[in-house]
């Protein structure tokens, strides 16, 4: 199954393509798997400043249903399994990119709205299916949905597990960017490398506080203090110092 993940570079951008797409990329055990696998390792990666999730014309219909019926403690592990991957998107150091076209339904969208930006063309399509197998939302969908709309419009999704067209998913704020078809791709790794130019250090730092909210104004508070104060003594804060003063672009070193 080592060949149902695939990982190409631009520079320093991981571009991330699940292949199955006989079953157009459902998650099974041993796809979630792999793609956590491949999630978390490229986080030890320095040399890949931002990466891009894409599933190729489709995008992830969901869960593999005919590999899910599982023991309940097979299933419970697997489930670990795939948190994995999700805290590594929300959470780790990488700013993700998701490129969608076509579905994006159950765990698939879970997947989409765990990188921190998603763009798709309007023939993408999104559900949260969870519902119509008798099934909750997971990998952390109520959370992501809930950053990204709100609690009515979370519960409306969710609970109607209606779909949704691309263009109303950008209405809602679901994706960031709408893209022509047959450009979603190149509209994401575009994107990406936007990103890379940003620091390491502070990019890495404000992922890790968005993962964490809502934080009460107290805790937030405290956390700035401690991340600005080690933040203000990298070689990156002090570059971009210095290329303030002699007013030219900061070359950031990731240090």
């Amino acid at each position: 199954m080592a060949d149902t993940v695939l990982v190409e570079r631009r520079d320093e951008v991981a571009i991330i393509t699940l292949n199955l797409p006989r079953k157009r990329n459902a998650l099974g055990v041993e796809l979630v798997a792999a793609l956590s696998r491949v999630l978390t390792d490229i986080q030890d990666d320095r040399s890949v400043h931002a990466l891009v999730l894409t599933g190729g014309t489709h995008f992830c219909v969901g869960g593999d249903l005919g590999g899910l019926h599982l023991p309940i403690l097979e299933m419970r592990r697997s489930m670990l399994v795939g948190h994995r991957m999700i805290r590594a998107l929300v959470g780790g150091r990488l700013p993700a990119v998701a490129a969608v076209e076509g579905n994006a339904y159950g765990a698939g969208f879970s997947l989409a709205l765990a990188c921190d930006f998603v763009v798709a063309d309007d023939k993408a399509s999104f559900c949260a299916a969870f519902g119509k197998v008798n099934l909750v939302p997971d990998y952390g969908l109520m959370w992501t949905l809930t950053q990204r709309v709100g609690m009515g419009r979370m519960r409306e999704i969710v609970m109607l597990c209606e779909a949704i067209p691309g263009s109303k998913a950008y209405e809602w704020g679901l994706v960031d960017r709408l893209s022509e078809p047959g450009k979603v791709l190149d509209g994401a790794i575009e994107l990406a490398q936007r990103l890379v130019r940003q620091p390491t250090g502070s990019m890495a730092a404000t992922k890790a506080a968005l993962a964490r909210l809502p934080l009460n104004l107290d805790t937030l508070l405290a956390w700035e203090a401690d991340t600005q104060a080690v933040l203000s003594q990298s070689g990156d804060f002090l570059e971009a110092v210095q290329a303030f003063a002699e007013k030219r672009p900061p070359n950031f070193a990731g240090t």
